[in-house]
């Protein structure tokens, strides 16, 4: 009898291939302490660009503000020259932007005016904070106008002393006189204070240096 011959056996098929799964970090782990850091650093660098970028600082002029910050490298005369050319719109429509005022309409000139143009600028000052009325001769010209807004209440003692450095010295109307300082005009506001804000008039302006 003849032996028939057995089969091979089939190889085993091979294993499947390992999946690797993506680590993770656990809850609690210490490997989570690199991105918090980050987070930290990353927050106080926004902090930092804020603080030093002019996006919110204080010190930069914002519309509305009364009085604006020093410019560093800009002296005092000219930060309130600048100031006043800005100002001194609140005048403009009365004594007109060039300064010439309107003798039509009873505006007096500030351009080469000699109550502007006095060595102290007592009277001017004490005019803009709590205005004049009757008669006064302004090169020459008498004007008698009731019309002048007083400005204590308005204006603070930077924004008052700029309209008239800006107005005393404005070259253009052929002005050179000196720089009036917020300082001055603090002096008189609390110096004439118990007048209650009444209106000048020249004869009580007379004994004003």
């Amino acid at each position: 009898m003849s032996q028939k011959k057995s089969k091979p056996k089939p190889a085993p098929a091979p294993a499947p291939a390992r999946v690797e799964s993506e680590p993770t970090i656990a809850a609690g782990s210490s490997s989570a302490w690199p991105f918090v850091l980050l987070g930290v650093v990353l927050f106080g660098c926004f902090l930092y660009v804020e603080n030093t970028g002019g996006a919110f600082r204080a010190d930069i002029y914002q519309t509305g503000m009364k009085t604006p910050p020093p410019v560093i490298g800009e002296s005092i005369e000219v930060q309130l020259y600048k100031e006043g050319a800005k100002q001194y719109a609140a005048c403009a429509g009365c004594h007109q932007p060039n300064g010439l005022g309107s003798p039509a309409l009873n505006f007096p000139p500030l351009a080469g005016s000699e109550w502007v143009l006095r060595e102290k600028p007592d009277r001017m000052i004490r005019i803009m904070l709590d205005a004049i009325e009757g008669p006064v001769s302004v090169k020459g010209t008498v004007y008698d106008n009731p019309a002048m807004v007083p400005f204590r209440e308005v204006l603070n003692d930077f924004q008052v002393a700029a309209i008239a450095t800006f107005v005393r010295g404005n070259a253009e109307w052929g002005n050179k006189a000196g720089v009036v300082l917020p300082e001055q005009v603090k002096a008189i506001r609390e110096g004439t204070a118990s007048r209650g804000g009444a209106k000048w008039r020249t004869e009580s302006l007379d004994p004003v240096p």
